[in-house]
């Protein structure tokens, strides 16, 4: 199985700009999950050299990504005070009347020494 060399970014500068487009940001992302599907299909043919490069091209992609998210202005938190949207209140009372679910292992039962 021929893999296909997902399309490489320009390298970005790590500091990204102040005028960053949703179209920007959306092709980044999408190349990073190019970059995660060649990682798996190389790690599973055994081409470790290959997963390394591609591995250090989305740590680069991460790492603008972070420092985009960083440079957004901070939304005000809502005060405590406020009342929250009904919907959220709506789901609130429906967690508080679910019965407690089980996990996926059985209950341990006590240990009996004869």
């Amino acid at each position: 199985m021929q893999q296909a060399t997902p399309p490489m970014m320009p390298v970005v500068s790590p500091f990204p700009s102040a005028n960053i487009t949703t179209e920007q940001i959306q092709k980044c992302l999408d190349e990073n999950k190019k970059l995660i599907l060649a990682i798996l299909d190389n790690q599973n043919l055994g081409k470790l050299a290959e997963c390394a490069q591609y591995q250090a091209q989305l740590q680069k992609n991460l790492m603008y990504l972070a420092a985009i998210a960083d440079a957004q202005p901070q939304i005000a938190t809502v005060p405590a005070q406020m009342p929250a949207h009904p919907a959220v209140q709506q789901g609130a009372y429906y967690m508080q009347q679910q019965a407690p679910q089980q996990g996926i292992f059985p209950p341990r039962m006590p240990t009996q020494f004869a």
